[in-house]
């Protein structure tokens, strides 16, 4: 018999909207979790996150970060959602249908965020006019990539995490949603854009925190 694992009880985020965060923020509002929310300025020099009591928490210094009823720590937005979700209709339990959501978990974090999240950061806070012309190019490019294979994907079934709504959606939507905003085109992503609605109805659904620094918000 498995004991019940322990209950999240504080959420590490940023004080700016993070993709990462956001994630985490919604699976919680799905499931009816509220944790205490510790918003940390990521844009501080330095930042916040890389501070000797942060680092205790998660020695790579990043956002997100839960904290457990039991005083331990997980980190990486991913490996959270997944956490959260075991048991529940958000994580099939069947072998298959499990492994077939970490690839696309996986995906997310090789073949979509290092683009889609870079740009935004850069665009919105970063300074992208000390990026170099390739280096932007290239986000796009695979970024855009990125897209066209999520669209193929969706034009076979309506969900990443298979027959139903789930973790692996909530993971590639949270840099999608916004991502016409730094320029990626989702004129011929018919069925992208379908399923970015299909997430927005979803029962408990919250959309991104607004920029407290008056950048763009995300779409609601």
């Amino acid at each position: 018999m498995t004991s019940k694992p322990p209950a999240v009880v504080r959420l590490y985020e940023s004080t700016i909207p993070s993709g990462n965060a956001y994630k985490v923020r919604l699976l919680c509002a799905q499931l009816g979790l509220s944790p205490e929310i510790v918003e940390l300025d990521i844009l501080a020099q330095p930042s916040q996150t890389r501070t000797p009591e942060f680092l205790a928490k998660n020695p790579n210094g990043r956002i997100p970060v839960i904290e457990l009823e039991d005083g331990s720590f997980l980190a990486e937005s991913n490996a959270i959602l997944c956490y959260l979700a075991d048991g529940t209709h958000y994580l099939p339990s069947e072998p298959l249908a499990r492994a077939r959501v970490l690839q696309w978990l996986f995906f997310e974090q090789y073949s979509h965020e290092p683009y889609l999240a870079v740009l935004k950061f850069w665009t919105h806070w970063g300074g992208l006019d000390r990026k170099r012309p390739d280096e932007i190019a290239l986000w796009k490019t695979r970024g855009q990539a990125a897209l066209g294979v999520m669209n193929q994907q969706l034009e076979r079934q309506p969900w990443f995490s298979g027959a139903h709504y789930g973790i692996a959606d909530i993971a590639l939507y949270a840099y999608t949603q916004d991502a016409d905003d730094v320029g990626f085109d989702f004129t011929t992503l018919a069925a992208l854009r379908t399923w970015l609605e299909r997430v927005r109805a979803q029962p408990g659904y919250v959309a991104m925190k607004p920029d407290p620094l008056g950048k763009k918000p995300t779409l609601p």
